[in-house]
């Protein structure tokens, strides 16, 4: 007669349970130390940790604020502000001497009298952005054909001023890798600007509540970090020592942003030309997604990468190396994964998400998504040379780029239009690879492997998507 095993519990002997219950507890144990403490690894693992929750938050409030809006809007209204960011942006690029950048890798970026200062830059700065755009509003309204811009521009540009004002202790929990309470202030004053930019079009039915909301949606975020973000508050001061290092070290900051602007808005500058303000809008509103993979790799790289390679260089030792690698290496997965999300998912995703005058957006999100492998995949070099001070060789690459991606955009803008403007920067970035394995290999930054497989996968996972899609893609054409 076989008698019960007194010590079985559900069919497993209890010995069993009692090494998997400990097994278990052991690994919650220790996935918790690891992100507590004041050590590199711990900050680095709660600074990714905010930065995808701010990322997935305010593109997510953004997404929700994109499909609100485009029920009381007509996509001109979204094709009239993507124009006046253009000029903004290019204001703002055009004239950044790295003044956070600074902060972020400079030995004094925690002194009061270095940050005041550069706060003091920043102020500057803002008054004369906001007259550089008062200027520019007339020349804009003429070469686009759009007299709303004569006014539209500079009442938006308000915003730049309110920018200027923003306490820099901002930055500094970024350098220091403490992102909390700041990424969350960040979402409530996203949100609160979200309900207002809403009320606002509901009542005006016009582009000006875009405007306004921008412009309020900056004043709601600096009481906020100034009530709710602990540490000094900044003051009017001018040091010399201070000044002489943001400019010295921003000179080629200079130089690199206004190839930024090249990079980063030069599609919308250039495609805005051949284009009507519906057809930009649509665009837009692809844009709005497609943009989302690198949105949250660039987040994670300013926000973790930049001060881990600050912090542990790649130089240091080979297992150092092998820990920066491994970082950037997740991260760079991350928005591999998002993209091919998209790129399957996209087109299914504007026609639920919007009404048939977006239709085209859905095809075009197929496309940025493919377009935006290389940037995934390369997010982990993007912080090697400034994060060791090396701003003239970062100048270099980024011209590089700039150069390249503006001959891309106006002969594949003028042959195949939208499409042609979607795929540049993703083909900018493989042209120039060669110059940045170069540049980034004296830090011992290059990491050939990773980018191998990572652009073969990102690609052939994409790109069957794009073959799935085909004929919708060929609308585009």
């Amino acid at each position: 007669m076989n008698m019960p095993w007194p010590w079985r519990t559900a069919g497993y002997p209890l010995s069993i349970q009692t090494s998997g219950a400990e097994m278990l507890r052991s690994r919650v144990e220790h996935a918790l130390s690891a992100v507590k403490g004041d050590g590199v690894k711990a900050k680095a693992l709660r600074s990714t940790f905010w930065s995808v929750v701010g990322v997935f938050g305010q593109n997510g409030i953004r997404l929700l604020s994109n499909i609100v809006l485009t029920r009381l809007l007509f996509p001109e209204a979204f094709g009239l502000m993507a124009l006046v960011q253009v000029f903004i942006v290019a204001l703002q690029t055009f004239s950044d001497i790295g003044i956070q950048t600074s902060i972020m890798q400079s030995k004094r970026g925690d002194d009061p009298n270095f940050l005041n200062t550069a706060w003091t830059l920043q102020i500057i700065r803002g008054f004369g952005l906001w007259l550089g755009a008062c200027a520019l509003a007339w020349p804009a309204a003429q070469i686009y054909g759009q007299p709303e811009l004569l006014l539209l521009l500079p009442a938006t540009a308000l915003s730049i001023i309110g920018l200027g004002f923003r306490p820099t202790r901002a930055v500094q929990v970024n350098r220091n890798l403490m992102l909390g309470r700041l990424t969350l202030i960040q979402l409530a004053a996203q949100f609160i600007m979200l309900v207002l930019t809403t009320v606002l079009a509901w009542w005006w039915h016009s582009v000006w509540a875009l405007a306004v909301a921008q412009v309020l949606g900056t004043v709601i975020g600096n009481v906020m970090i100034r009530a709710f973000l602990p540490g000094r508050p900044n003051r009017l001061q001018m040091e010399r020592e201070s000044l002489r290092e943001i400019i010295g070290f921003g000179s080629f900051i200079f130089l690199s942003t206004i190839a930024t602007f090249l990079i980063s808005m030069g599609d919308r500058a250039i495609l805005g030309a051949y284009i009507d303000v519906t057809s930009f809008g649509i665009y837009t509103v692809a844009l709005t997604f497609g943009t989302l993979p690198a949105l949250v790799v660039q987040a994670i790289g300013s926000k973790v990468l930049f001060p881990l390679y600050r912090i542990k260089s790649p130089m240091e030792s080979d297992e150092t190396r092998r820990k920066v690698f491994r970082a950037a290496r997740t991260v760079s997965a991350l928005g591999i994964g998002i993209a091919v999300v998209l790129a399957f998912t996209g087109d299914w995703l504007i026609r639920l998400l919007y009404d048939s005058r977006y239709a085209l957006a859905g095809p075009m999100l197929v496309l940025f998504a493919l377009g935006s492998i290389p940037s995934n995949v390369l997010i982990g070099s993007q912080s090697v040379l400034l994060s060791h001070g090396d701003s003239r060789r970062h100048f270099y690459l980024t011209l590089a780029q700039a150069v390249v991606q503006t001959a891309l955009l106006f002969v594949l803008i003028h042959f195949y239009g939208v499409v042609g403007a979607i795929l540049s920067p993703g083909l900018t970035l493989l042209l120039t690879y060669p110059l940045r394995a170069r540049l980034i290999a004296r830090y011992r930054g290059w990491d050939p492997l990773h980018d191998a497989l990572g652009l073969g996968l990102g690609f052939a996972l994409t790109g069957l998507a794009c073959a799935l899609h085909w004929q919708e893609i060929g609308k585009l054409f």
